[in-house]
Order: structure tokens, then sequence, then C-alpha cells
């Protein structure tokens, strides 16, 4: 097998054809605002360097599943590759089903986090004919190599598949250090000015990989153990080649972008490399396209009002925080955050003294939690101030500390876990009846809690639900981005309209 530095230069690959494979990315009825998936896009991109001729179709609707079909029928791929959360996996069974229908020699493989955190779905779906489990573009090359040599693709590294009903998994390909040998995830066949920025109104990107925390329910500690490692830490794309890759996106649709949303985990833990990236945003993106940025931060680190000026001095303009639990107990032994209140507190008023806008992002409905803690967790949103807050119901993901702790003692509701797409928005765990519908009492009312109608937050909250619920929000969104543009303003939404991460 070749070097990293080698398998990314395409003349020195071996395939002895080219293959066509289509890229299937499912967001139905999901938890986020379909936007980008930088996985798929960055597998597009080395698809095509190894001289591989790649397609990907995005699919939001049930009823797109005929759009599936006939870009089937008339691209005939060699390959299909999917891309699964664990809310996502039913229609990836599904979809593949439709595809060894069609064309039954087609070879169908699923990555993602459902697969790599869960490698025994591939039980659950004759139609698969593998998992590529983990960081995936070195093993995806190595697998279109071997598919296109007709060679024995199951022995790929990453590959996971089933022979006489037994699970076999191949060892992982190590981690990819500097991931300034990758291409930049394509923007050109996956529709992100489409379906990203002109929905949106961000130019998303994602430039670092890797969480160095332990949070329970969040996946990065369990991808720090397949990897051997104590912790998931973060891997980086020189700060350059970043500053380059939004420099190509806001020249191309500058007029369009609202800001520009980097999600990685948790902005610049480097500390030369935020340096380097700060300072070159505001000499070549904010003073040239005065358009600011968007980022994730742990409370920890914003505990110097020098730091969060540097951030505002820059072109940042919103800090997104995950507070997720106002009961200090919870957040520290459930959850492992050892954040103290005192901590999230001081970091919320720094920023807004540094005249950073805020996101404050929390979960409820985990195990173990009562009525009272979500109280605690509307208090503390309250004492915070800020400029939004949003909620999630806890869903337990197989492979997480938490998840597999639900799991295991048998908290989860099987039944409505495999068939829930409706993520992070009702609860899958064998509560009450009457716990279920004070959970979904706080989650449909949240803004109504921690805002009360008389601040502008609490209007303009209960303004833009109206809006949503009489399903104008798209019209609403289209009317003020080009009365925006008419007054050469650039439109930024609240966060909480468009729904994201927290680190």
């Amino acid at each position: 097998m070749m070097g990293l530095q080698e398998l990314f230069h395409p003349q020195k690959l071996r395939a002895a054809r080219s293959l066509k494979v289509l890229f299937v990315y499912t967001n139905i009825n999901g938890f986020h605002y379909d936007s980008y998936h930088f996985g798929v896009a960055s597998l597009v991109s080395v698809t095509r360097d190894a001289h591989h001729e790649p397609r990907i179709i995005v699919l939001t609707e049930k009823n797109h599943f005929e759009k599936f079909e006939r870009e089937l029928k008339e691209f005939k791929p060699d390959v299909i590759g999917f891309s699964a959360v664990s809310s996502q996996f039913m229609f990836i069974k599904e979809l593949a089903g439709i595809a060894k229908t069609i064309f039954p020699e087609t070879i169908t493989v699923c990555g993602g986090v459902h697969p790599t955190l869960d490698q025994n779905c591939i039980l659950e779906c004759d139609d698969l004919d593998g998992l590529i489990r983990g960081e995936s573009e070195v093993a995806f090359v190595e697998f279109l190599e071997n598919v296109a040599n007709h060679e024995d693709y199951r022995q790929s590294g990453n590959f996971t598949y089933v022979e006489n009903g037994k699970v076999i998994a191949n060892g992982l390909k190590p981690l990819i250090d500097d991931l300034s040998i990758l291409p930049s995830p394509d923007k050109n066949l996956y529709p992100y000015h489409e379906v990203s920025i002109m929905t949106t109104g961000a130019a998303p990107f994602f430039f670092t990989r890797g969480c160095p925390f332990t949070c329970t329910y969040c996946f990065n500690h369990q991808w720090a153990v397949l990897y051997g490692r104590k912790r998931n830490y973060p891997r980086f794309r020189k700060a350059e080649l970043c500053i380059q890759e939004i420099e190509e996106v806001v020249e191309r649709h500058g007029s369009d972008v609202g800001y520009v949303y980097i999600g990685d985990d948790i902005f610049g833990l480097d500390d030369a490399w935020r340096k380097e990236f700060c300072e070159k945003y505001k000499e070549r993106i904010l003073r040239k396209y005065n358009i600011r940025f968007m980022i994730l931060l742990r409370v920890e680190m914003c505990q110097d009002i020098r730091f969060l000026k540097m951030l505002k001095d820059s072109g940042c303009f919103r800090l997104f925080f995950g507070v997720e639990s106002g009961d200090e107990e919870q957040r520290k032994v459930a959850l492992d955050r050892k954040m103290s209140d005192k901590t999230i507190i001081k970091a919320f008023d720094l920023a807004r003294k540094a005249g950073l806008e805020t996101l404050a992002v929390n979960i409820i409905g985990f195990p173990d939690e009562s009525e009272e803690m979500i109280k605690k967790t509307i208090e503390l949103n309250r004492r915070l101030r800020p400029s939004s807050s949003g909620v999630n119901i806890f869903y337990p993901y197989k492979g997480t500390i938490l998840g597999d702790k639900c799991f295991k003692e048998n908290r989860v509701d099987i039944d409505a876990f495999e068939e829930c797409s409706n993520e992070r928005r009702e609860s899958v765990l064998r509560f009450p009846k009457e716990h279920l519908d004070m959970i979904m009492h706080y989650y449909k009312n949240w803004d109504r809690f921690v805002f009360p109608i008389w601040t502008r937050t609490g209007l303009y909250s209960r303004f833009v639900k109206l809006v949503i619920r009489l399903g104008l929000l798209d019209v609403a969104i289209k009317m003020k981005r080009h009365v925006h543009r008419l007054l050469g303003i650039r439109s930024r939404f609240p966060a909480w309209v468009r729904p994201g991460r927290a680190a």
C-alpha cells in the first residue's frame, strides 16, 4: 500500500479503470437544516483526484427516493457510497435495497458516525456489501483501487463485512496527522451554494478534526479509543490553506454570503494556528469583503477579555457555547463537563462586554434528570443572557458512554429508537408518559421560559416561531436577504433559526 503523500498524487495510482461512484447523503426529517456534509464532500474530492467519476445526490425528503432511482438508472454506478448517523440508517437500508433491486452487481457501502460506532449494524442490512469505518479518505481510495483492479475489496483497510453470519472488521488506517495533504472538500458537484449558502445565509467550513474533551454523550471519546488514543486531540489544516478556501468561496458567492460559519468542534485549540488564522482572516476576508465569522468554543477558553476582543477584532461576531445542563452535579458527573456555573457565567459576561453575540445550546431529557434539573438549566440561561438559546432532547448514540449505558440498562425504547428520524426533537428513552410530556413542554416552549416576552429577544423569538408555524420562514428569509442586499447589509440570521451543534 502506498504512503499518504503518494496516495494523493493521482498519477501514481494504479487503478486499472475509472469507476462511476455515486455518493448519497440523506438528511430526511433531519435535526439540522440541510447544509453541507464535509466528510462526503472530502470523499468526492479524493475520488475525483484518483481519476474516478464521482456524483453526489442529496436527499432531504422521503419522496426524493424517486429522484434516487432516476439517478441510478441514468448514471449506472459501479459503487454507491452512503453516509449515516443513527437516525438516518433506516433510510440507508431502504435505499440500498432499491439499488440492489435495480443493479444487483453494484457495490454498496456505508460510512459515517453510525457504522463507525456500531459495526454490527451491517447485520441489519443484507443489501449493504460492507461498511467503511473511521476516517475514510485513504481507505476509500484503496477500496476503489481494489474494485477497479478486480481484487478483493473486502480486504481494504477500515472495511467491515459479513461472512457466514459473522462480522469481520479490518484494521483501521492511521489517522491523517496533517490534514493539508487532503484536497479541499468539493463545492462544485456538491450543491454547496444552492443547498447551504442560499438556504442558511452562511458559508460553512470545517478546518480541524477532533475534540480532546470526553463528554459522555458525544462520539469523540470512542473515536479516540478506536484509534488507540487517550483523547481525540485535534488535527489541523494549515491556516493559509483555510484562508485560501474561504477566499475561493467569497470570491465566487460573496454577495450571497451573510457570514462564514466555522464548524470545528472547538475553534483554534492550537494557539499558533489560531493567531495566524485570525490575522489573515482580518486582513484578507474582513477588510476586503466585510464578511464576519461564527465559531464554536468552550467556556473555559473564554475567561480573558483580551482573547475575546482579539476574536472580535479579527472578524468574529458570534460564539456558540455548549451549556448543556444548569445542574452542576449532572453536568460534571453524568456528562463529564467539569466547568462550574461561575466559569460559564464569566464567559458569557465577558463575551457580551467584548461585543460578541452568544448562542447557548442546552440538552434536556437525560436519564435520571428531574424537572428541577431542567428548571436549573432555564435559570442558568436566564442569568447568562445569551443573544439566543437553543435546546435539544438527549438522544442515546450507540458507542458513546452515556448512550451505551442507556442501552445496557434497558432505558431505550428500541422500537422508538429504530423508527426515530426526529433526532434530538423527541425522546426515545423509556420514560413514563407524564415525564415525556413534561420534557416536550419545556422543549416546545424553551424561548418563552428563557426570554420573557418584554425582552427584545423574547419578542423577536416569538415572532420567528410564528413565521415558522405559518410555513413562511423561507419566504421571510428571502425577503430579508433581498432588502439587505438593496441596502448593502449582510444578512445574519439568529443561530437558533438554523439548528447547529455545540462544543
